[in-house]
């Protein structure tokens, strides 16, 4: 109720390749457990029934189940993610092979700003660009009236996706249009 009676955009500024003291942020060395609904992680907003070892999540009020090692799980004995004092864990996760460990970085930029801000957004963007990893992922969305995800990298042929902002689509026919479903096209 809350989100949709705000008139403030919620956001969020991650800074995920600073050093930060362990003694503000909590390192665990295991992976988040995540809803079945959402893909959210447990954190200490999500409600907890420890007699039948079931949280709810706090984003979509899916019922999920705690993974077999949080059987000890009581009031008193809490997983790092639980405290209400640790809003921020840093998951240390486990390295796969063949899964690229790079980071990945996400700009997401409201193009319905003032020209102005728009620009400053440019320099702000193009100054955080030089500051990341030789080997980090970067992604590019834009958006006003529509939705625009844009391929980077082709400087001869830029490439963008365009989303209608007036239509609904589902997780499937975005996968699909962004070749990311399995089954879609490819681009070369």
């Amino acid at each position: 109720k809350e989100q949709r009676e705000c008139v403030v955009p919620f956001g969020a500024i991650v800074t995920p390749t600073k050093n930060i003291s362990h003694d503000v942020v909590p390192r665990v060395p295991y992976e988040p457990v995540r809803c079945k609904g959402c893909g959210g992680v447990l954190n200490p907003y999500a409600r907890v029934d420890f007699a039948s070892k079931i949280w709810v999540c706090a984003m979509c009020h899916a019922r999920n189940h705690f993974p077999p090692h949080y059987n000890a799980l009581s009031e008193t004995n809490l997983p790092a993610e639980l405290f209400p004092s640790y809003t921020t864990v840093e998951y240390a996760l486990p390295r796969r092979s063949g899964v690229g460990n790079a980071p990945a970085y996400l700009f997401v930029v409201d193009a319905c700003a003032e020209e102005e801000e728009l620009r400053a957004c440019a320099r702000a963007v193009t100054q955080a660009l030089s500051l990341l990893p030789e080997d980090a992922s970067v992604g590019l969305v834009t958006f006003g009236t529509h939705v625009h995800v844009h391929e980077l990298g082709f400087t001869d042929c830029p490439k963008s996706y365009v989303f209608r902002g007036n239509k609904e689509f589902t997780t499937q026919q975005i996968k699909d249009q962004l070749t990311l479903g399995g089954g879609g096209r490819r681009g070369g």
